[in-house]
């Protein structure tokens, strides 16, 4: 525990003195290059294929990451790395409150409003970018970077000798709609950090292994550091089952080590994450801590704004993202063909169900997340569903397991 409270007050540090960095740079170039982007905020909200609320693209929120990156306020940069200042314009009839943002935020025109609750660690990234590219150019890159994981996690489960992996990945991946992660800015964090994390389980199994508490409680503290609360399971959930994947250890160890694991990267999140309220409230000198509860304890409740809502409610609104015949029929025929070939090959005995169960466990924590975020889960299902991705991956890993002669879990 000392270690990792040593590791969390290091990183901390080293977080915070990189967005002061990020916060010197001149912005000029950058506004310059958002300038030629108005138009593409002309919408807020909006989805690629009508009436398809997984493809949603979140305008309103990228207006904001990027009014962060270009904010030029007469403040010092340790206070604005510490309150995250953007442009918060009147709405109007005419234009939408993306499009109003970016042109305030470009022109100087204000108002403005502090964010001081997250880190926006993306910052750090987002400004360099900017000083060499516009916003398009920037989302063409974040597809090619994307795209190169997917395929270079394809290779190492190849290489891992896990072949059999492969249909389960490609359904995870689907389920987190990359044409669309690819599309906003927003989506692209906790895509890249499930990537990173999972690059490192399968290229390192060894140095996973060994440092594993380590290495997914670095991974909680990069989700709180640069994700806005967007769909922070999958970094933990199809990690964890690619790590249980490669060990060798029986099913009830693996339980525990579910348990450890989760448990680290929880602490690991929620730590770091009050770190920034910490760090604010001394720098700002008003109390952030405070601000972050008051919005903790709404995003918990079971409420929205004077609307009561109930899991069923959130559970609707999340599942629904998937209700389509593409997806009915994938998860058919998987079910449909992975039972039948166990059947005949008499697969399906007590312990090969028994090494199921950490995977089920893994895949019931997206379940956990929506009861415990029942308002965020609600309003944000259009993000929020992705979380199932780590339902899809553990339950397909089981169904591919089972229909295959020796066991592999």
């Amino acid at each position: 525990m000392a270690k990792m409270l040593g590791w969390l007050l290091v990183w901390s540090v080293i977080g915070y003195l990189l967005l002061v960095l990020a916060y010197s740079l001149p912005v000029g170039r950058m506004k310059d290059h958002l300038r030629s982007e108005e138009s593409t905020f002309t919408d807020g909200y909006y989805m690629l294929v009508r009436n398809d609320t997984s493809t949603q693209v979140d305008n309103i929120t990228d207006s904001i990451i990027l009014a962060e990156a270009v904010y030029d306020g007469p403040e010092n940069p340790w206070q604005k790395a510490a309150a995250a200042f953007y442009a918060s314009p009147q709405e109007n009839e005419e234009h939408s409150e993306s499009y109003l943002r970016i042109q305030a935020a470009v022109e100087d025109t204000g108002p403005y409003t502090q964010y001081a609750r997250y880190w926006h660690g993306y910052l750090i990234f987002l400004k360099s970018l900017l000083l060499l590219l516009d916003y398009r150019d920037i989302l063409r890159l974040n597809m090619i970077v994307q795209l190169f994981f997917m395929l270079l996690l394809a290779m190492l489960l190849q290489r891992r000798g896990k072949p059999q992996l492969l249909l389960p990945l490609v359904l995870m991946f689907a389920a987190l709609t990359p044409a669309v992660t690819g599309l906003c800015l927003q989506y692209v964090p906790c895509f890249l950090i499930l990537c990173v994390t999972s690059t490192v389980i399968l290229y390192k199994p060894e140095f996973a292994q060994k440092h594993s508490t380590l290495l997914f409680l670095s991974t909680g503290m990069l989700v709180a550091y640069f994700d806005f609360l967007t769909y922070p399971l999958v970094t933990l959930g199809v990690p964890l089952v690619l790590w249980l994947v490669l060990q060798p250890a029986e099913w009830k160890q693996k339980i525990v080590d579910v348990i450890r694991l989760g448990a680290a990267w929880g602490f690991g999140y929620v730590a770091f994450w009050a770190m920034k309220w910490l760090i604010g409230s001394l720098v700002l000198g008003r109390n952030v801590l405070q601000e972050a509860a008051d919005q903790i304890a709404y995003r918990v409740s079971d409420k929205i704004v004077w609307l009561q809502i109930d899991y069923k409610t959130v559970l609707q609104t999340n599942l629904g993202c998937f209700n389509f015949r593409t997806w009915q029929l994938l998860l058919l025929v998987l079910v449909a063909v992975c039972l039948l070939l166990a059947f005949f090959r008499r697969t399906v005995m007590r312990v090969r169900l028994l090494n199921t169960l950490p995977y089920m466990l893994v895949a019931a924590t997206p379940f956990v997340w929506y009861k415990l975020t029942e308002n965020h889960s609600c309003i944000h299902g259009f993000f929020t569903h992705r979380d199932l991705a780590v339902t899809i991956f553990a339950t397909a890993c089981i169904l591919v397991d089972l229909s295959r002669k020796e066991s592999t879990l």
